[in-house]
């Protein structure tokens, strides 16, 4: 019989300042896609070499072992130097293996990628159904054509086709559930998550929409601006299996957007109280927008089990929020942050610093609301301007090398904590050491020190008190 088509997926590692790792929920949407078309025809493996510290070196041992004929690697902006090995490595043991990128690093950049890495395939956008097609295609013997959405390739005669747009993926319903099956549950339930806290046994990371229609002009708009959202029935299905097959009773909920759609919000929230009173815990890394955020939408998530939620305010200057086109009411998202608190859910907030133009004054501005907020914890963030958006343009208007470097420094693994920010080789200012001292001022209280006592699950605090030491004493910053 015909041997079986090897793909490996990858997740890469590469070391950053606040290391994370969760369930690599897009790899694990692509096995599905594999398995549903393509059955025993195809033999994979997920390697998660973020959660297990793998540099990109491991695979020179493992690859005659392993034997791919595509390997496939979904990155982040601070995994490209690392993606990039991994695909001069793949080259150097077999030239014939196809190389394939996809995730956020390749959003909107795929020109660029293929001409100066050596990966064959880009996929702009999701590539849950397109990554399949390009494989059934290739090893199908047919030519991959023009009409796969989002996927830019090298053709092996020194011509590059670059794809217009990216794949519309309308019904969410009708794609498979992630492949749940090929997770160690138990592994990432040892490491430091999202949310940087664990109530429950095992967790989760699920997608229930995609996409947003705020215009956030910073923002890296993987899942475009159209907001598609699975059913209540079919989320719940997920929930199900996952909680009765593998044992999980905490969901990370990483969607865009979650709260946009309120009817839908409600009917999820209730049916989890309904089905599993007191059983499931949930906790939103990010997908809240707050000025939506009103009492009965937090009375509804409490009474599901939500414990724990990010709140991003990023600048509470009235002429940046215009600026950024986020137009966030702000009296609405302090109160809806006063108002979860009093629920008794942990709240982390997002704060952005250095945006083009900012001033010192309106960084501090910003930097007195969190102080004087109950929030439970707070992230403050470098602002890293992404290609092809309007921010992006903005910062290259107004000062175009430190714009470069800061590109260059992001591949690298600076992540949203350079050495050296755009802001600051731009303006001159010390905003590396500002936030610093924005951090000890934030956490440095006893009103605050009281709060995450309160707050934090008792399980999760070794790992918060972990977070908190490497934040004040080793400059170690997310």
């Amino acid at each position: 019989p015909e041997s079986p088509m090897r793909i490996l997926l990858l997740k890469p590692y590469q070391p950053v300042h606040g290391w994370l790792a969760a369930p690599p929920l897009g790899l694990l949407y692509l096995a599905s896609s594999l398995r549903q078309r393509f059955g025993s025809s195809v033999e994979f493996q997920i390697v998660d070499m973020k959660s297990r510290k793998l540099p990109p070196q491991w695979l020179e041992e493992r690859l005659p072992e392993l034997r791919p004929d595509v390997v496939g690697v979904s990155a982040l902006n601070y995994e490209g130097a690392a993606s990039q090995e991994i695909a001069r490595i793949v080259k150097r043991w077999n030239e014939k293996t196809v190389t394939a990128l996809g995730g956020p690093y390749a959003h909107k950049r795929t020109e660029e990628l293929l001409a100066r890495t050596d990966f064959d395939w880009a996929f702009d956008g999701p590539a849950d159904n397109t990554f399949a097609e390009a494989i059934g295609r290739r090893f199908g013997g047919d030519d991959l054509g023009t009409d796969i959405p989002g996927l830019s390739y090298k053709n092996g005669r020194g011509e590059t086709h670059l794809a217009v747009g990216q794949d519309a993926i309308s019904d969410l319903d009708a794609l498979p559930l992630p492949a749940w099956d090929l997770v160690d549950f138990g592994h990432y339930a040892r490491l430091p998550n999202m949310m940087m806290t664990l109530k429950g046994r095992r967790y989760a990371t699920i997608f229930t929409s995609r996409g947003c229609p705020y215009l956030c002009n910073y923002c890296h708009d993987l899942f475009t601006k159209r907001f598609k959202h699975r059913s209540p029935a079919d989320v719940i299905r997920e929930i199900e299996l996952l909680y009765e097959e593998y044992g999980v009773d905490e969901f990370e909920i990483v969607d865009d957007i979650f709260n946009l759609h309120k009817p839908r919000l409600k009917e999820i929230m209730g049916e989890v109280a309904r089905r599993w009173p007191g059983k499931l815990h949930f906790s939103f890394p990010n997908g809240l927008r707050a000025d939506i955020l009103d009492e009965s939408v937090l009375d509804s998530l409490r009474e599901a089990g939500t414990y724990a939620m990010s709140i991003a305010i990023e600048t509470v200057t009235p002429r940046l929020q215009e600026l950024v086109e986020k137009n966030l009411k702000l009296d609405r998202a302090e109160r809806a942050i006063e108002e979860a608190d009093r629920r008794g859910i942990m709240v982390a907030g997002f704060f952005m610093l250095g945006f083009p133009t900012e001033t010192v004054e309106e960084m501090q501005a910003t930097v007195d609301f969190a102080l004087r907020s109950r929030l439970t914890t707070a992230y403050f963030f470098c602002v890293v301007p992404q290609p092809e958006t309007p921010m992006y343009e903005l910062a290259k208007r107004e000062a175009p090398e430190a714009l470069e470097a800061a590109a260059r420094d992001e591949e690298e693994g600076a992540n949203y904590r350079s050495s050296l920010t755009w802001y600051e080789r731009a303006y001159g200012f010390p905003l590396s050491r500002y936030i610093d001292q924005t951090y000890r001022r934030f956490y440095l209280t006893p009103r605050r020190v009281a709060r995450v006592v309160r707050r934090v699950p008792p399980k999760s605090w070794w790992l918060g008190t972990q977070r908190l030491v490497k934040t004040l004493v080793f400059r170690d910053f997310p």
